[in-house]
């Protein structure tokens, strides 16, 4: 019935689709079943770039909306309208897996991407309380060792029941912990936004004598998975309609908006993969069981004061005609950025993007930006969003 109604209103209120149909000639008709959307070709960010005012429906322009912004896999940025009742139903998607796996209203610690602080701050503290939530927001920026005792002793003293962070920092944060010899445990700790490694979820739940629960999503809203509390992850059947379409570097997951009547996205290629189980869970949800979701590891950047920074999607947006941004760093203090562009990338563009770099990693980062001609894959066909030639921290 959703689909139904999704389908019919692209039909008569988006031109992309209005014109798209009637190329191949479709009605809202032709479409009775999920399988009938094979009927409309696949679509990925470069046709939402191409097609982009011709994506915002007629009737939608006026009611109040929200953006959500991404610089995607490529770091080419790109702003996507949400309504509200599909930002509605995000929540209450969220909610849902928060709640299945214990966290009803209980304190909690978010240590996200988010700029929490000035990035050129130099001294505690680098958190601000959110009443309304007793929560505790936390920057991911200045989260380094000579930090860490702030850290430490802000949490300690806070006492969150629920962690809410990126892989990446939960895990330097339970590094911090250990070299430090104090004890925490967390009720719960969510994660998201990277890929979870096996080796870094054990290390990270030992250290914090915790279970983690993560969650997939993109800023595209197109998917959703969610990890159960039997630890398997489930395709969130009613967030959205989900494909898979098989590749040689896994089943690609291909999405297909329910809720968002602003800027519906039908079969959306994320470029996101996964791998996909048949069997039965444990939990007795219904929703399909993927084994692992590939191809979403971040490395870091090292910044002049020995902040380590693997969340780089804040900083290609409002940066206009780039297709890619990768970064490279051989010296700690200094940050190359590789970037392919549309030919119309200006001095201005170029301005842009050294400001919210250094907005986003350090004033004292010093940063070269190179227009490349194209910018190689890694072995799995992935884009590499970031290389790090620095010696990792031990």
């Amino acid at each position: 019935m959703q689909l139904k109604k999704i389908i019919h209103h692209c039909y008569f209120n988006v031109p992309y689709y209005r014109d798209l149909f009637r190329a191949l000639k479709l009605t809202p008709q032709s479409f009775q079943t999920v399988d009938d959307l094979q009927k409309i070709p696949l679509m990925d960010k470069n046709t939402v770039i191409e097609n982009y005012e011709k994506l915002v429906a007629w009737k939608r322009k006026n009611i109040l909306c929200r953006v959500g912004s991404t610089s995607g896999s490529t770091g080419s940025p790109t702003a996507f309208f949400r309504d509200y009742e599909s930002i509605n139903f995000e929540n209450a998607s969220v909610w849902r897996h928060w709640r299945q796996a214990g966290d009803f209203g209980k304190k909690r610690v978010t240590l996200r991407g988010e700029t929490i602080v000035p990035a050129g701050q130099a001294s505690p503290p680098f958190w601000k309380y959110n009443s309304a939530n007793r929560e505790l927001l936390m920057s991911g920026y200045h989260l380094s060792l000579d930090n860490a005792p702030s850290y430490i002793d802000a949490l300690m003293t806070f006492k969150p029941k629920v962690l809410y962070c990126y892989p990446s920092t939960a895990y330097l944060l339970a590094k911090f912990f250990k070299h430090s010899g104090q004890q925490y445990c967390f009720d719960s700790i969510f994660t998201s936004s990277e890929s979870l490694e096996p080796d870094i979820r054990t290390f990270i739940e030992d250290t914090f004598d915790s279970r983690i629960y993560d969650w997939y999503g993109q800023a595209e809203r197109v998917a959703a998975i969610a990890q159960c509390p039997a630890g398997q992850y489930h395709i969130q059947e009613d967030y959205s309609i989900v494909e898979l379409i098989n590749t040689s570097c896994g089943d690609e997951l291909v999405g297909t908006h329910l809720y968002n009547f602003v800027m519906p996205l039908l079969r959306y290629r994320t470029n996101d993969y996964v791998t996909s189980l048949s069997d039965n869970c444990s939990c007795g949800s219904a929703f399909r069981m993927v084994a692992k979701i590939l191809g979403r590891n971040y490395g870091y950047i090292l910044t002049p004061e020995g902040y380590r920074i693997s969340i780089t999607n804040h900083i290609p947006r409002g940066v206009d005609n780039l297709l890619e941004t990768q970064f490279c760093q051989e010296k700690q203090g200094e940050l190359i950025i590789n970037v392919l562009t549309n030919g119309k990338f200006s001095e201005q563009d170029r301005k842009r993007l050294v400001q919210n770099t250094l907005a986003h990693t350090s004033p004292s980062m010093r940063v070269i930006v190179k227009e490349v001609d194209g910018i190689p894959r890694g072995p799995n066909g992935k884009f590499i969003n970031i290389i790090n030639k620095l010696e990792a921290m031990n």
